[in-house]
């Protein structure tokens, strides 16, 4: 969900979306709303906005309104406000404040008015350097920049008081009874534990603030493990010895003896010598001997890591090796938020029947060899930004997470990465087919069709709902919207006047890697599972949907990503084995679940704008097919849209040109 932020213009602006940024993530993402965006009935903003934050008086009152009668929270900053009570909205008390006509009918435009049950809230935006002032909440005492003539005026009975000034006891910040306007008489940005009370207040999730307060420091990133399946666990040492070809780092050199009661001696050796440093990021690999049922002050994991090796370098990736696959209990005390062995154990039920190891491909299957960290930076970096580690990796390797600090979207997007997301890139590598005389080996790929990865990722999404919900009850809800977004259909808001809403539950990013005849492709793939509003999540949809004695038992981030990798693996092949095709096999199977079915947009990329009616993909270079409307009836004129050059704004109705 979104937190946007009004009007883009002001100056304090880009500075309170930075700041917010670090103190809302994961459960929020911060953004600019322009004017004219915020007006325009052709942008449903209110649909993906949490809260809208007003630093001056917006152009469009009734937008505003609107968004408040339907259930939405404003917060509005450096702002006064005052209260009337009745169905007009008028009070006596008001008539100053409206500079001498009554309210509602005043022609001042840059007083807000908004409605919660009864009680109407008169909001005004003084334009005044603001003057160092102290506010007292729950004991603490916080400066703040106060705007001098930005006076809240309410009944304190009727109002949430969230803290006063010190000088003069008036009010700083109040909020609605009802949780859905909060007013501050201070110039943004506000202090982090001002933002958390007023979070609070308006009924929105936000962890606790830190002891500080003012500071919010860099979240600590985990190390990873690198495991495999156990009836295939030498792959892991397989993917080692294509990462250090010089070392001997087979099974035995990882089986530790302990000589005389401290760490392994050959544990100490090789923790020194085994790093792989890229571009980006330089992973340092630690072999352990044990993995000890004992809890700390820290996190158990961190304790794996030998003294010698903390670092403060932020391009550090530590990676541990167990030396066989973890016990249940292991799981539980070092990887808390997610089970390899259910992980495991789900691909082996979700899987087709192994049909035998092809000679073109590894000896192992998608999702046996795993990289998971319990918090990393970005799952798709680690291996996009990494040329030299990614080459030497042998694929398929699926790096997982259950948290990340800077996860990635299309283009200049972000993806917001609470806990109960999956969160996970998978690195497969295939052979590019020749334009020369001599053949081509039997599984490679034309250039022209690595654009299709996406679609055929996002019908593997669509179809492992299906078999984790065989009846379709909640399953028929996930759509794919083009070209790499998977949306769930939920229910519509009270008094929003639709059955159902779209909402986004997840998104695919695939990035190429080209080098001596082959293409690595990284596919990374975000999916709510089991979040909790306001981010919608699968589990959401089986709450919904799920109907009499239907179990969620099978939700789980493992099965859910499991059921994923199985789909994608068989969709995978045989899109290889009849690769000269292209997407036709596939077509249907996308477009079944697609909410684009004769769809009227207007496209933005062409001057003038222009509407047209969205038909299907091209099965040859996987272009969005469209026909203007103003063409005659039966024309053969195509518009064709690259996905990689534009973006779909599905709920403004546009396609536009993406972001770079």
């Amino acid at each position: 969900m979104d937190v946007l932020i009004h009007p883009t213009t002001h100056p304090a602006a880009d500075t309170l979306v930075r700041s917010l940024t670090s103190l809302l993530a994961p459960h929020y993402l911060p953004q600019l709303i322009s004017p004219a965006h915020l007006a325009s009935p052709a942008y449903p903003w209110h649909s993906s906005c949490a809260l809208l934050v007003l630093l001056g008086p917006p152009a469009d009152h009734t937008a505003v309104r609107k968004y408040v009668e339907i259930g939405g929270r404003v917060l509005a900053l450096g702002a006064g406000t005052r209260q009337s009570y009745g169905i007009f909205g008028i009070h006596d008390s008001l008539h100053a404040f409206a500079g001498g006509g009554a309210l509602g009918l005043a022609s001042d435009t840059s007083i807000l008015r908004l409605t919660e049950g009864l009680t109407s809230y008169y909001i005004d935006f003084p334009t005044q350097t603001p003057s160092p002032a102290t506010v007292d909440i729950d004991a603490a005492q916080i400066q703040v920049s106060r705007i001098p003539s930005a006076n809240i005026d309410v009944d304190s009975t009727n109002v949430k008081v969230l803290a006063r000034f010190i000088n003069d006891n008036a009010p700083a910040g109040v909020s609605s009874q009802g949780g859905r306007i909060a007013v501050w008489s201070c110039a943004p940005s506000l202090h982090e534990k001002l933002i958390h009370a007023t979070f609070v207040a308006l009924g929105l999730r936000l962890d606790a603030p830190s002891d500080e307060g003012a500071t919010v420091e860099d979240p600590q990133i985990f190390p990873q493990l690198l495991l495999a399946h156990p009836r295939n666990w030498k792959a892991r040492d397989t993917v080692l010895q294509s990462l250090f070809p010089q070392q001997a780092l087979h099974s035995a050199a990882l089986g530790f003896q302990h000589d005389d009661g401290d760490a392994p001696r050959q544990l100490n050796e090789l923790s020194s010598d085994i790093r792989f440093s890229d571009a980006t990021d330089s992973f340092h690999f630690h072999p352990v001997s044990e993995l000890p049922l004992i809890e700390g002050s820290r996190h158990p994991i961190l304790q794996l890591l030998p003294q010698s090796e903390t670092s403060s370098r932020k391009d550090v990736r530590d990676v541990i090796l167990p030396m066989q696959p973890l016990t249940l209990e292991q799981e539980q005390l070092y990887v808390p938020l997610f089970s390899p062995s259910i992980f495991f154990s789900a691909l082996d039920e979700f899987r087709a029947p192994d049909h035998g190891a092809r000679r073109d491909v590894p000896s192992w299957r998608m999702g046996d060899v795993l990289m998971y960290g319990e918090v990393v930076t970005s799952t798709q970096s680690m291996l996009d930004k990494n040329p030299r580690f990614l080459r030497a990796l042998t694929p398929p390797v699926l790096s997982f997470a259950s948290k990340q600090t800077t996860g990635r979207g299309r283009g200049a997007n972000t993806w917001v990465s609470p806990e109960g997301c999956i969160l996970m890139s998978l690195l497969i590598r295939v052979p590019l087919k020749s334009t020369a005389q001599h053949p081509s080996p039997v599984h490679s790929i034309r250039a022209s069709n690595l654009i299709f990865t996406q679609y055929l990722l996002a019908i593997a999404v669509a179809e492992a709902c299906h078999v984790l919900d065989p009846t379709g009850r909640w399953a028929d809800k996930v759509k794919l919207k083009w070209p790499n977004d998977i949306y769930g259909e939920f229910p519509a808001q009270k008094g929003s006047g639709n059955t159902s809403e779209l909402k986004k539950v997840g998104g695919i990013l695939v990035n190429l890697h080209f080098e001596g005849g082959m293409v690595d492709i990284i596919i990374g793939c975000g999916l709510n599972v089991l979040n909790r509003p306001p981010v919608a999540s699968l589990q959401q949809l089986v709450e919904a949907f799920g109907g009499d004695g239907h179990t969620s038992t099978d939700l789980r981030v493992e099965r859910v990503a499991a059921a994923i990798l199985a789909s994608f693996e068989r969709i995978w092949e045989s899109f290889l084995d009849e690769e000269e095709r292209g997407f036709e096999p596939f077509l249907d199977r996308y477009t079944s679940k697609w909410v684009h079915s004769n769809q009227i947009v207007t496209l933005t990329t062409t001057t003038p704008h222009m509407m047209v009616r969205i038909e299907s993909i091209t099965t040859d270079y996987g272009l969005l097919r469209t026909v203007p409307l103003s063409g005659a009836s039966g024309s053969s004129q195509y518009i064709d849209l690259q996905p990689d050059g534009n973006s779909f704004d599905m709920m403004k109705g546009l396609i536009k040109m993406k972001r770079p």
